[in-house]
């Protein structure tokens, strides 16, 4: 009978040891090493080879549909630059419209639109150019080229983007859009004006949705990889969108937190009842 009667009563703690030890198993099994945290959220942690980072050359943007150009022209004559003053002076511009305005144009401190349909800009004097597809450089040689029929000495043309935006979404410190006096825009530049990566941010499978030449690309950026440094997609170009979205871990964090809450409620339970238990079997 007193085997019977400790038999009873060491059943139910039979029961609660593995419960409790069920619940010791799952709670260390959702603890994280320190390195798999320091490789999911630090920048560059592998991959980072210095000797690689100067073999990289820059590849210069091209010009794009719906680019807005602010273009000056200029000589060291001073009868020429009066020519060019009007139109072509800096912060003044012609801004000519997309498929509703084309043929017409209305001045404005709005620079020079590369037509969205046709990818021409309409420039006083000197007609129009086909800049969609062309770089920088080509674009100010085709414009030195038709400017020498008005400049008796060797005319200055200097072009730059009034409109080179790139866009950050998702789990960054400030999402939007942001526009850039200088084409040479790196990814870490850029991101870093947006206040880098939030909290909880996936570092390994950041997205970048580039749109040129009317085709549509898409591209996935590893930032804890150091081989990005020598990526083509280091440099952003105009109307990059940028998507960073949260870590699998941060999506269960975001849904589990009451559930988290309750497994942590269950392990005092377990462990009070078991405390109970073992001191009511003792006495």
């Amino acid at each position: 009978m007193f085997n019977n009667i400790i038999s009873d009563q060491i059943k139910p703690m039979k029961q609660n040891l593995c419960l409790l030890a069920v619940c010791a198993i799952a709670f260390l099994a959702s603890c994280v090493s320190p390195e798999k945290l320091r490789k999911e959220n630090v920048y560059f942690n592998e991959g980072l080879d210095s000797t690689k980072l100067s073999q990289y050359q820059l590849i210069e943007p091209v010009i794009q549909k719906g680019d807005l150009l602010q273009i000056t022209i200029s000589s060291r004559s001073s009868s020429s630059n009066q020519l060019f003053s009007q139109n072509y002076s800096a912060g003044s511009g012609t801004t000519s419209g997309g498929a509703t305005g084309a043929g017409t144009s209305a001045s404005g401190a709005g620079g020079y639109l590369v037509d969205i349909v046709t990818g021409e800009i309409k420039l006083p004097l000197l007609g129009v150019i086909t800049a969609d597809g062309m770089t920088k450089l080509q674009l100010e040689k085709e414009i030195i080229k038709r400017s020498m029929d008005y400049l008796k000495e060797d005319p200055i043309v200097n072009i730059r983007y009034l409109n080179f935006r790139v866009t950050f979404l998702g789990s960054v410190g400030a999402p939007g859009s942001k526009i850039f006096e200088s084409e040479r825009v790196s990814f870490l530049q850029a991101l870093g004006d947006v206040g880098g990566i939030a909290p909880g941010g996936d570092l390994k499978n950041i997205l970048l949705f580039r749109e040129q030449n009317g085709t549509r690309t898409m591209h996935t950026i590893d930032l804890t990889n150091g081989n990005f440094l020598n990526s083509p997609n280091y440099y952003l170009k105009q109307n990059d969108v940028v998507y960073v979205s949260p870590s699998k871990r941060q999506l269960v964090a975001m849904d589990q937190t009451s559930a988290k809450t309750f497994q942590y409620v269950n392990f005092g339970f377990f462990a009070v009842n078991f405390i109970v238990t073992l001191i009511s079997l003792i006495k």
